[in-house]
């Protein structure tokens, strides 16, 4: 009798290319972590505006909404690991740059914003890149595990990367640990130099000779699609409020409770942690009992609890536990849209519209970094805060409307109000 394969199981790393990937991976998302905590720490020393430490997050965003999907359309068109490659290198040049400039005594707000702003635009041509390039490295039947080896290596940087971050400051200051991640992301261009792979010559998009009809033929039906509708309009506003936790939790922490390097890393420890927590709890228990629509809200309304509470906390130790009830809700409500993505978006569109909701999603975080930021430089954070956690509530009233469970959410693979329909290779009929 055939074995089962357990679809947790950590197999892709037998693979020799896929364990060189995966390690580099852990080692460089740690790094990339530690990072993002001597960042925040060094604006928030550079400077006394609140606005501009909220404006972190938003230029780390932004590329997403400008980028993704040219990058997915070159990791089809090139050799995925030589761009890979290259785009590591950017990054390790940024990060050497800013350390660099670190040791000469020349960073200021500015080059921090416009750090994190080139930084981000090599994760939003990586993060396609690397999607693409997984399946070419291991067989079909070891991509379950890749999915849970990504899982893990996202939740174990997550959680070690601030830490390790936070002791770094406290010892060394900022521009060791800006150090530190060049020599993460050159790891990864080792990574990549080693090994063999595979890659299949890329298709033209479904139903379409050429970029510009092949994208346009997807957005008419996800404007057509009531179910794609919900999807995406629920994607923009989780987005758009959950933005306020990497924009104004670090300006609670610095600027209200004033956190020191090592307390500062374990903030965002606890947060990764949460994170874990608020995984395991979905896939061992929630979802057994609770339909996608009820915990997606429910994630939003333990998000908006956290918001009031994160407004009134006045103890260090406290939010601690604040940061960890908002990882959980966080990957709690954000896995169940994603789910519902999935089967909403019929499979001839799923590669275009999901680089479309990544870039909606991003672009409202994006934007209410922004948004959130200018408020709290005008009226406070804490009130900003309690304002957020009730206009989070108060959106909670479109969930009936645009709800997510798989009874509303229909595939439709047939493109609304057109005359052509893909068949079961992805080729038009008419």
């Amino acid at each position: 009798m055939q074995k089962l394969r357990n679809p947790s199981s950590f197999s892709a790393l037998a693979n020799g290319s896929f364990f060189r990937l995966w390690t580099a991976a852990l080692a460089s998302g740690t790094a990339v972590a530690a990072d993002q905590t001597a960042s925040r720490w060094a604006l928030n020393h550079l400077s006394a505006s609140a606005f501009a430490l909220s404006l972190l997050s938003s230029t780390a965003s932004l590329p997403f909404l400008l980028f993704t999907l040219p990058a997915g359309c070159l990791a089809d068109a090139v050799d995925r690991r030589l761009l890979l490659r290259a785009i590591s290198i950017w990054q390790a040049v940024v990060a050497g740059a800013l350390a660099f400039l670190g040791f000469r005594g020349a960073l200021s707000p500015a080059v921090l914003l416009v750090g994190s702003l080139a930084s981000g635009v090599g994760f939003a041509f990586s993060a396609p890149v690397w999607t693409a390039l997984i399946p070419d490295v291991v067989p079909a039947e070891e991509l379950p595990s890749t999915v849970t080896l990504g899982s893990l290596q996202m939740s174990l940087s997550g959680i070690a990367g601030p830490a390790v971050g936070g002791l770094l400051l406290a010892t060394s200051g900022p521009p060791i640990v800006f150090g530190l991640n060049a020599f993460g992301f050159l790891g990864v261009v080792a990574a990549l130099s080693h090994g063999r792979h595979r890659q299949e010559p890329a298709m033209p998009p479904s139903g379409a000779g050429d970029l510009r009809r092949s994208l346009g033929e997807a957005f008419r039906y996800a404007w057509d699609s009531a179910e794609v509708r919900a999807v995406l309009a629920r994607n923009f506003l989780f987005a758009l409020f959950v933005s306020a936790i990497p924009a104004l939790m670090p300006v609670i922490a610095l600027k209200e409770l004033r956190l020191q390097p090592a307390m500062l890393g374990l903030l965002f420890t606890c947060m990764g942690a949460g994170s874990v927590l608020g995984g395991l709890v979905l896939h061992t228990w929630a979802r057994r009992h609770f339909s996608t629509n009820r915990l997606t809200s429910a994630g939003s309304a333990f998000l908006a609890a956290v918001y009031i509470w994160l407004a009134l906390i006045q103890h260090n130790p406290s939010c601690l536990l604040v940061a960890a009830m908002a990882g959980a809700a966080w990957t709690l409500a954000a896995s169940e849209l994603w789910l519902a993505a999935q089967r909403a978006i019929a499979p001839w569109a799923r590669g275009r519209l999901n680089a479309a909701v990544l870039m909606l999603s991003q672009g409202a975080m994006a934007t209410g970094g922004i948004v959130w930021g200018a408020v709290a430089q005008g009226f406070g954070t804490r009130l900003t805060l309690l304002i957020i956690g009730g206009l989070f509530v108060a959106s909670l009233a479109l969930a009936r409307r645009w709800s997510l469970d798989p009874s509303n959410l229909s595939l439709s693979p047939i493109p609304p109000q057109t005359h052509s329909a893909p068949d079961a290779y992805g080729a038009t009929v008419r």
